[in-house]
This record gives structure tokens, sequence and C-alpha cells, in this order.
């Protein structure tokens, strides 16, 4: 069994999963969750988002795979501050502000690369991949300068379970054990280290970034705007739980109609049960990770300056970093498949719903009860900006 350290998680999610589909039901909430279209179009709560969702709060910005080897580096700029993420001699990693000390001029525009040193191009002051300034040129000339005092500002970074994070405020504290919660252990057994970067590609829409989100998390309208694609072998129900004890993170899981095979199956005998539906992780605030026995898909969705834009990217991964050629191919396809559905069918309806919310005639939006997940996370994207409100009250229910 490939995931053979979370064996006891996939076997009680598929037994759950067949439990819903021989009920013919799906895993709820208490009750439908309206949300105010205005959480999605008011500028002081978006600069606020911006803010201490994505400026005060850890948030992945490179997986193990990406960057390996001592020299390694990767930028990060969704978030507005543009960080250099690097790997020291040591094997350590680092984040920093991608800016020299002297006019802060970008040391480099590169996305990714393998250097020790970066020589910035406006003067030519030069920075060692650990921070250090090691050169200053004409410094007879230049004047008094300590070049302890000079070094790149540095941002908090950790990596851990085959993912780095990063603050992108300095001087914070950065926690990842915290941060995860009890979730850790079950991210650990995935073993993220061991994957290959197969691929990557934005999905573009002009939407608020909250309503990018939405389109994750639930398998409701598969049957409906993925027919084509999904809906003929997707079953309609889905199990949720919560991943930590702070209620941050989730998991959410899908079955194919294949799961049944296994039905009359003792448990002994189920082998890789994994293969027969998908699990997606929800990493606060913005991290959606979809993991598959030969592929990990990773979204991850930031908000733009404007209030309705926002960016996503879209990244590939295979789980088995030795796969054949055949199995890379089969990725690619896979990969394919997906951007095409989220740009051509998931990101218009975002946009086309943008546009309503717009008119100002719409004032309230629904997650229904077999929705957990998008509630959930709109919980806590309220708790994390200080808004510890209770749930509106569902004005839908019948008198």
């Amino acid at each position: 069994m490939f995931d053979s350290d979370n064996k006891e998680l996939i076997n009680n999610v598929t037994k759950e999963l067949l439990a819903l589909m021989a009920d013919k039901t799906t895993h709820m909430e208490s009750d439908i969750y309206p949300i105010k279209v205005s959480d999605y179009l008011d500028p002081q709560r978006h600069e606020k988002e911006r803010e201490i969702l994505f400026r005060r709060t850890p948030q992945i910005v490179a997986f193990t795979c990406e960057m390996p080897n001592a020299g390694d580096y990767k930028l990060h700029e969704e978030t507005g501050v543009p960080m250099l993420i690097t790997r020291t001699k040591n094997g350590e990693v680092k984040a920093f502000l991608n800016a020299c000390r002297h006019r802060g001029a970008k040391l480099t525009e590169e996305p990714c690369g393998n250097q020790s040193r970066f020589i910035c191009p406006y003067h030519a002051w030069c920075f060692t991949n650990d921070g250090k300034l090691a050169a200053l040129p004409a410094n007879d000339v230049f004047g008094d300068a300590d070049k302890e005092k000079l070094g790149l500002i540095e941002l908090p970074c950790e990596e851990k379970y085959g993912m780095i994070f990063a603050i992108a405020t300095p001087g914070l504290s950065l926690d990842v054990d915290g941060f995860l919660g009890s979730g850790a252990k079950t991210i650990e057994n995935w073993h993220f280290e061991r994957n290959k970067l197969i691929g990557y590609r934005p999905v573009e829409a002009r939407a608020n970034w909250k309503l990018a989100m939405n389109t994750y998390g639930e398998n409701y309208h598969f049957h409906v705007l993925h027919a084509k694609d999904f809906g003929y072998k997707v079953r309609n129900c889905a199990y949720h739980w919560r991943l930590d004890e702070n209620e941050r993170h989730w998991m959410v899981a899908w079955p194919s109609k294949s799961l049944e095979e296994l039905r009359d199956t003792p448990e002994s005998e189920w082998g890789d049960a994994h293969s027969h539906f998908s699990i997606q992780h929800y990493i606060y605030p913005n991290t959606l990770i979809a993991l598959y026995p030969e592929t990990l898909a990773v979204f991850q969705i930031y908000p733009e300056d404007d209030i309705a834009e926002q960016t996503t990217k879209m990244s590939f991964f295979s789980r088995n970093p030795e796969a054949s050629k055949e199995t890379e191919d089969m990725i690619l396809e896979r990969f394919e498949i997906f951007h095409n559905v989220l740009q051509t069918e998931d990101y218009w309806i975002g946009g086309n719903v943008q546009k309503n919310m717009e008119s100002g005639l719409l004032t309230e939006m629904y997650f229904g009860r077999n929705e957990p997940g998008l509630i959930w996370m709109h919980e806590a994207l309220d708790r994390g900006i200080g808004l510890n409100r209770p749930r509106l009250e569902n004005p839908l229910g019948k008198d």
C-alpha cells in the first residue's frame, strides 16, 4: 500500500464513505449557512484579509522537492511581499525580502534557480544565500558601512513535512507544528518530501479570492457543472472532518462509483482503498491539496490589490520521485483536464458570480448543509481577521 503510514485513516474514510453511499446521503452541517455578499465586496475587510491572512499568517511558499539541493532558490511574490526562498550550503532553508539593502532593487527576477550568491543588478552589491553582505563594491568611496548590519531582511521560515512555510512579516514567531496542530501527524504521514514537480499553470478569473476558494471543497456541483468530465464516475456524497483542534484546517473525501467494489470485501483485502476516492486538504488560509495515490495537486489562491482580482497557482506533483514516463504522462494528462475544467467551468462561474454581486441586488448567498468545508473555511477566515460573529440565522427555514 502506497500510503501505509496513513492506512488507518484511509480505511476509516472508506467505511464512512461506504456508509454514506448505502444511505444515499452525504455528510451535513446542522443548518444552511447564509453569507453576506458584502464579505466579498467590502474594501476594508479586503485590506484586513491581505494584511492578517497573507502577511501575518504562515504561508506554504514551496515544497521541499522544488528546491532540494544546496544553492536552490525560489521566488514567492503572491502575498504582495517579494520573497526570496533559499537553501544554504548546510541545507537550511531561509526566507528574505528580495531587496538589496543599498537602494532596494530586486536581487533576481528569475523565478527559481541555483546559486550561492546574488549580485544586485543596480550597483553589484553581493549577498550570500544565507543573507550576508559579501561584497560592497567601491567601499572606499561609498562611505563607512558595516557589512554586518547590511544583510538581507530575513523573514520567519521553517521547513516541515515536505513543505516550506514562511511569514511575510519580519520578527514574527513561526511554529509549523503549532500552526498545523493535531493535523501535523496526518500531513507528515503523506510524505510530501518524496514528491516531484511535474507542472505549473495559473488559473485566471476576475473574481474575489474567496469566490475562487469556493470552487474547492465540495462536489455538489460535479453532476451539473462537470457532468461531462467527472459527473459520470463520482458519487454525489462526501465525508468531511476537522484536521486540527483550532478548527482552521480540514479534509474532505468524495468517492468514485468504483468504491462499491469494496462493500462486500473484507477490510483485510481492500488493498489501496484510496484509489477509489479523492482526499482534499484545506490548509488555512488559502491552500488546497488534492491527494491521490500517484498525484498531488496543489491550488493556492491569493488576493490582488483590486478586490475583484485574484491569482491562483496550480501545481501538479508525482508522488513517486522516480515515476515511469508512462506515469508522468498520465499525470500530465490529468493536469491538463483539471486545468481546462477549472478555467472553463469553475472560474467562469466565479467570474459571472462576481458580476452579479457587483450589481448590488444580491445581499446574501447560501452554503447548504451538504457543504460543510466551505462553511468551516469562511468561519475560520472570519475568526482570523477578528470577526467572532455568530452564524447568521437561516432565513430559508420553513415556518
